[in-house]
């Protein structure tokens, strides 16, 4: 209270200054900031704009409005502020930073990648930057990329947590999985509760075969968090490497009763029964995924699949030509389709013969 009653008098004070001189661009950025701070996100443009009108070419009233779009999801008015002020001035590192963020928004890979390197050509040894630019590369799939600039940025900040994390994720992406569980484990130095990382070295663990260990792992962060999904469906997944299916049905029931609406642990746990030959399950698991009304194409195949593997090609037809209605796209279902009322045909016509041959 006395926090927002402090920022409203600096608010009256700022305006005031403006009025006696309303040539001075500091009284405009202060007053800017103040409404910034009270969230007053739409005031402080209006006083950012007002400043512009006095002196255009002022280069820090173009960032702060553009740094306000960019917050407000408009990020072209955002570069077109960023723009302007790279113009005026050619050797600001946040310009040309602040572009190649507002770029990777709109997912203009090449302009984003570009401005980063301005900024980091004017700052070679700024950890951020390297990190802005491995984490373009890593959303492009470009991992080889992404982990030049991760390990730039991690050998400049080798104590950095956010680095160690990104350099260990994208070091996971390459397969070389020692290499990150070193990683994943030092951050874990930093923050030892941190369910994330722990989940991770277990995955990491189980993908190199080293189960007893990565089954440690796995626990404790259900230890920590016994309703984390993503951990008990990757530990299930793990469970089924082990041949340990019992304990990997039951992690996919606790997933699905602990998020209903999610139908990934269902498809899931789907699949497994279908590879224990226990159709009727699997049916039922789909079924209950088509009935949330989510991921309806594929689970219409995947059902259509159950009953072609019980030999009942009727309603697999049927089912397969309900995943087509939806993506019709889909050449492979298609193509399934096809083969299966050629052979529910086949045997019609086969049955027919026997029964006229009687």
């Amino acid at each position: 209270m006395e926090s927002n009653q402090t920022n409203n008098k600096l608010i009256e004070e700022a305006i005031k200054r403006i009025a006696e001189n309303p040539m001075e661009p500091n009284n405009y950025l202060l007053l800017g900031k103040m409404y910034v701070i009270n969230n007053d996100y739409d005031s402080a443009l209006g006083i950012y704009e007002s400043l512009l009108s006095v002196d255009s070419k002022n280069v820090q009233a173009l960032i702060n409005s553009g740094s306000i779009y960019f917050c407000k999801n408009d990020f072209q008015k955002a570069i077109n502020n960023y723009s302007r002020a790279a113009e005026l001035d050619t050797n600001n590192i946040s310009v040309y930073f602040n572009l190649g963020n507002a770029y990777a928004e709109t997912g203009d890979f090449n302009k984003s990648l570009s401005n980063y390197l301005k900024a980091l050509n004017l700052d070679k040894n700024n950890a951020s930057i390297c990190s802005a630019i491995g984490l373009l590369y890593q959303d492009n799939k470009e991992y080889v990329e992404a982990k030049i600039y991760y390990d730039k940025a991690y050998n400049l900040e080798p104590e950095n947590v956010e680095n160690i994390l990104n350099l260990a994720y994208i070091t996971m992406k390459l397969y070389k999985f020692e290499e990150a569980i070193e990683l994943f484990l030092k951050a874990l130095k930093y923050d030892g509760k941190n369910v994330k990382t722990i989940l991770c070295i277990a995955n990491a663990y189980s993908a190199i075969c080293k189960y007893a260990t990565a089954n440690e792992y796995f626990e404790s962060a259900l230890m920590i968090k016994p309703d984390y999904i993503q951990a008990l469906i990757c530990y299930a997944i793990s469970l089924c490497e082990q041949d340990n299916t019992d304990r990997a049905i039951e992690l996919y029931k606790k997933a699905i009763e602990y998020d209903k609406d999610n139908s990934n642990p269902r498809i899931l746990l789907g699949n497994l029964y279908c590879s224990l030959s226990r159709y009727d399950d699997a049916i039922n698991m789909y079924k209950s995924v088509i009935d949330m009304g989510k991921d309806l194409a594929s689970a219409y195949v995947l059902l259509a699949n159950t009953y072609v593997m019980k030999d009942e090609l009727k309603p697999a037809i049927q089912t397969y030509k309900k995943a087509i209605d939806i993506d019709g796209e889909n050449d492979e279902t298609k193509l399934i389709y096809l083969e299966m009322a050629d052979e529910f045909i086949n045997r019609k016509f086969a049955s027919m013969g026997a029964k006229g041959e009687g």
